[in-house]
């Protein structure tokens, strides 16, 4: 049935748009009743607003233009109209499987199903186009009245919006998905959760919440009561990529203990490995989210270009909207897809404790695995091709060893996986010795102790600080020269680079502004190195 201009939300020429008549609009998205055309200012600022999707799968006309506010502090955001990457954690990780993208929809776990023709839709769309990835857009499901429904999304800018869609929606949901994103580039450790905790991200398989933290009201008090009690409640599963440190950088900037941490990657290894019978292959490495979706929800996911390190401190762009409420969506869809395959297996293997317990994964016959611990397990990244320089500066730092530490704060050195720098069987450089006691000093006097437990949030890695001890210490080396001293075989030059920079920005460190912009800017890849240009130190 057509659609009158006056009632349509979404249209590929114009892209989103409010109807001239509130009543007509808000009754299409299912909210009659609930908001009156004559809403008062205060009840204005008391609701999320609800930008609008049609059937047809299509982008934004303009995708840089801003979500509309309709005069409100927040917003509501109903169905799925792009796809949207996750943060990469490691994209060359050897037990990712390399065969083909399975041509059939993936299992409807859920009530809430991919739509069997957008799906085919995307698997004809040419490779890399928007139509040819994962999105949340292409999921269907039961409305009250019986008709089909779009997933919808509330863009929440002020706390009690964020109460109300908590306590309305997901107070009482079982499984959700849930990610952060913050300002990577300038934030400080120091500048509390506007900066570290900009954007939350919250999913259930029929809705999305994102809560702007950043552009909450000045006198709002940034921690929802009804938020934190979900996240602290160990019987509602929150599920998620790196979600022990997202979870983290919420104790540390909004004092909330989170609880109930599904981390998909140890379901990912279960399933995956288990049913193969490769054992030693169950750890808990990282998978991205990007891989997880592209193996079991059958289509790739899209990396996101610019979103990912975008500012998220400023009311959202329609394509920060499309990424952000992606990338918590197929958190739920992979977790139920991924524990479909579970059971599936015989014998059933348990579902992996919750990742804050900080237990090995179980195997098939209800025993533990004997799995390395995180910190034995995330080596030290080196930026090997193209696809990992396009990670931005704080997915490189989750690959860190050194921020995944034990809850005794000890940098503990592996017992089955050296580093490379032990690997290495020359002497011990002297430049190398006393850039490791600086950077251990500095750790000791600048770094909080008490963030050793997860992630050193916001501070430069052992990796970092002693690359750029060595370089900003000895003028006449190059960062090649830096490179070989690191390491032998030498490690990438433009890892050394990344490693320098990193260091410099985290911790406002001294160099030599014209040897740092010729020797570490310029060689830095392109989006970095706009970002280290900008900024307002060194």
């Amino acid at each position: 049935m057509a659609t009158s201009p006056s009632s349509q939300i979404w249209h590929p020429s114009r892209g989103i748009s409010f109807s001239p008549s509130p009543a007509k609009s808000w009754s299409w998205l299912g909210l009659a009743g609930k908001i009156s055309p004559k809403t008062s200012a205060a009840e204005e600022n008391q609701r999320d607003q609800l930008i609008g999707a049609g059937e047809k799968q299509c982008a934004p006309a303009n995708p840089s233009d801003e979500a509309p506010t309709a005069n409100s502090n927040d917003a509501s955001v109903t169905a799925g109209e792009a796809p949207a990457d996750t943060r990469l954690l490691d994209p060359s990780e050897p037990d990712a499987p390399t065969e083909d993208i399975p041509s059939d929809p993936p299992y409807p776990a859920l009530e809430w199903k991919v739509s069997e023709s957008l799906f085919r839709a995307a698997k004809s769309a040419a490779p890399g186009t928007p139509e040819s990835f994962w999105s949340y857009r292409m999921y269907r499901g039961p409305g009250k009245d019986g008709s089909e429904q779009q997933v919808k999304v509330h863009y929440c800018k002020s706390r009690h919006t964020t109460d109300r869609v908590c306590e309305e929606y997901f107070m009482n949901e079982k499984v959700i998905g849930f990610d952060l994103e913050w300002v990577i580039d300038y934030g400080s450790r120091m500048q509390g959760a506007r900066r570290n905790v900009s954007l939350i991200q919250l999913a259930s398989p029929s809705r999305i919440a994102l809560f702007h933290v950043a552009c909450f009201p000045k006198d709002d008090d940034l921690v929802s009561g009804a938020f934190k009690k979900i996240m602290e409640d160990s019987s509602i599963t929150k599920v998620g990529v790196w979600i022990k440190g997202d979870a983290t950088r919420l104790r540390t900037n909004m004092n909330i203990d989170s609880k109930g941490l599904m981390e998909l990657s140890h379901l990912y290894k279960l399933v995956t490995h288990l049913r193969t019978g490769e054992h030693k292959q169950i750890n808990k490495k990282l998978i991205p989210l990007a891989t997880q979706v592209k193996q079991y929800l059958h289509l790739p996911m899209f990396k996101g270009g610019d979103v990912r390190t975008s500012d998220w401190s400023r009311p959202l762009k329609m394509n920060q909207v499309i990424y952000s409420a992606s990338d918590a969506y197929a958190g739920v869809q992979l977790y139920a897809t991924l524990e479909h395959h579970r059971k599936q297996l015989n014998p059933c293997p348990p579902t992996p404790h919750h990742a804050e317990l900080n237990l090995p994964i179980r195997l098939t016959d209800g025993s533990d695995l004997e799995t390395s611990s995180d910190e034995e397990l995330a080596e030290e990244p080196e930026a090997e091709d193209d696809q990992s320089q396009s990670l931005s500066p704080t997915a490189k730092r989750r690959l860190s060893k050194a921020h995944v530490q034990t809850k005794r704060g000890e940098n503990k050195a592996p017992a089955k996986a050296t580093s490379e720098v032990e690997k290495d069987s020359r002497p011990k450089d002297a430049r190398l010795e006393s850039a490791e006691a600086w950077a251990a000093a500095f750790k000791r006097e600048n770094q909080p102790a008490d963030r050793l437990d997860m992630v050193m949030l916001d501070c430069a890695t052992p990796y970092e600080l002693r690359a750029y001890h060595i370089w900003h210490t000895n003028k006449a080396l190059s960062v090649t020269d830096v490179a070989s001293i690191l390491r032998s075989p030498p490690l990438v030059t433009r890892t050394v680079v990344s490693y320098i920079w990193a260091a410099v920005r985290k911790e406002r460190l001294p160099v030599d502004r014209t040897r740092y912009f010729a020797e570490v800017v310029e060689a830095l890849p392109e989006k970095q190195a706009k970002i280290a240009r900008q900024a307002k130190y060194p």
